[in-house]
């Protein structure tokens, strides 16, 4: 019988990091691959990141690279990323949305581990994101665990364990377990120090706060 495998989608930040621990945690001494992506991100300094945390959990690490995804202030170099917004306000699509990203990334997932057998794919969404990223919501990860399902010669599966959880939740855990959050990359401009106004910076911070914990990163502002 074949050892099922675990992919993961692997950016660099909190919530994939995250999710490199409770990987870890859950499925003890079985293989593990972080996948990275690369699709015209402003932000791509986010891989270094990336290969940080997967050399700190000791994953071995694929990067893809795919044509550049238009149509987000996250994508298109003439497109500002909003900085300073009220995400308690925020409604509708959020302007750094990138259309259908985590279809496409899952997709390639999926072609990468159905060659060697069964296989979980691990996608770290969280309940924060529900409103402003349609592929974050957890109809879509049911749909998609679906998809893999039909769709492989292994029946492969679609997990995100935190797609319910607050990101105040998956930080608290997170502490718990030692995850080196010193490691990641965060800020969608692709700054160090973070700019600490662009909507990651802001949800991030709030998170900390709210887990009533610091974050490790330095920023660039935090009025």
């Amino acid at each position: 019988m074949s050892v099922r495998a675990h992919y993961l989608l692997l950016s660099g930040g909190l919530d994939s990091t995250t999710l490199c621990a409770w990987v870890r945690d859950a499925h003890p001494g079985a293989p593990v691959t972080a996948v990275t992506f690369l699709y015209g991100q402003k932000h791509a300094v986010e891989a270094d990141a990336a290969a940080r945390v997967a050399a700190f959990y000791g994953l071995s690490r694929q990067v893809v690279e795919l044509p550049a995804i238009r149509g987000s202030a996250l994508t298109d170099p003439d497109r500002p990323l909003p900085e300073g917004r009220d995400l308690s306000r925020a409604t509708g699509v959020a302007p750094s949305y990138v259309p259908a990203r985590n279809l496409l990334f899952l997709a390639s997932l999926a072609s990468l581990a159905d060659v060697n057998g069964p296989a979980t794919l691990w996608l770290g969404v969280h309940r924060d994101d529900h409103t402003g990223y349609p592929d974050c919501r957890p109809e879509f990860v049911a749909a998609a665990d679906d998809a893999v399902r039909l769709g492989t010669q292994h029946g492969l599966r679609v997990a995100a364990p935190f797609v319910q959880w607050p990101k105040a939740d998956i930080i608290r855990w997170g502490l718990d377990h030692g995850v080196p959050y010193e490691l990641t990359h965060s800020c969608y401009r692709g700054l160090a120090p973070a700019c600490g106004v662009c909507d990651t910076c802001q949800a991030r911070r709030a998170a900390f706060a709210e887990a009533e914990a610091t974050d490790p990163l330095p920023y660039a502002a935090c009025d």
